[in-house]
């Protein structure tokens, strides 16, 4: 999987930007309408001193997906730099999208990360795989009357990445101070829109990459 994905970068793939993650996990697929794939996300809400500090992750891959994941692993044969090496490889094409994550402050300023993970790593469970990440802010940010939406997608809508219901097994508040509370808000998305990416084949590209945002879900972090 990893020698297809250098190949990718040399042969510059136009797409490459946006897809070269996902295309990286989900080769293996057969034909289906969009989405091809699908991650069921967990994320932890970091604060400290009142403080918006960053995101905890967790995406776990579907059984496809994961299935070309854990080859790559059997091939590693038990060499941990081996293994590490194809762990730092996703996670470095996860940062180089800024971890396919948009936040914003109450004002719509787009909020900056951090360039470097913490506390990353790999773990599977029978035929699925677990990717997990702390990314932080590049600046903490006041909590005290603010608000903060978080969007998490790929922007082709390529993947689905989801928070499953019940969304408070799914995001995790409990960092947040007393005069705060958080929800996670479903996409509005009409008939239409579900009807144009459905017949998108998996050969198929949205030439709009706003695809993937409409379809997202958002949690939204609200202090008085």
């Amino acid at each position: 999987m990893l020698k297809w994905q250098s190949q990718i970068y040399r042969e510059g793939d136009p797409v490459k930007k946006i897809s070269l993650f996902f295309i990286t996990l989900i080769c293996a697929q057969t034909l289906f309408a969009h989405p091809h794939a699908f991650i069921d996300m967990k994320t932890k809400v970091l604060v400290d001193k009142q403080q918006l500090v960053g995101f905890s992750m967790q995406w776990i891959l579907d059984e496809p997906s994961s299935a070309a994941v854990l080859y790559d692993v059997k091939q590693a044969k038990g060499d941990k730099k081996a293994l590490q090496k194809l762990i730092d490889e996703v996670i470095g094409n996860v940062v180089n999208e800024h971890y396919f994550s948009y936040l914003f402050d109450k004002q719509g300023n787009k909020v900056k990360y951090s360039a470097k993970p913490q506390n990353y790593g790999m773990k599977s469970s029978g035929a699925q795989v677990l990717y997990y990440f702390d990314f932080m802010l590049s600046k903490p940010q006041l909590l005290q009357d603010n608000e903060f939406t978080l969007s998490t997608y790929d922007p082709t809508y390529y993947v689905s990445m989801y928070y499953d219901q019940p969304f408070h097994s799914a995001v995790d508040f409990s960092q947040l101070p007393e005069n705060c509370h958080g929800e996670v808000l479903e996409p509005d998305v009409n008939e239409k829109l579900k009807t144009y990416a459905s017949s998108l084949d998996q050969s198929q590209r949205n030439e709009d990459d706003t695809l993937g945002a409409q379809f997202a879900q958002k949690v939204r972090l609200i202090c008085k």
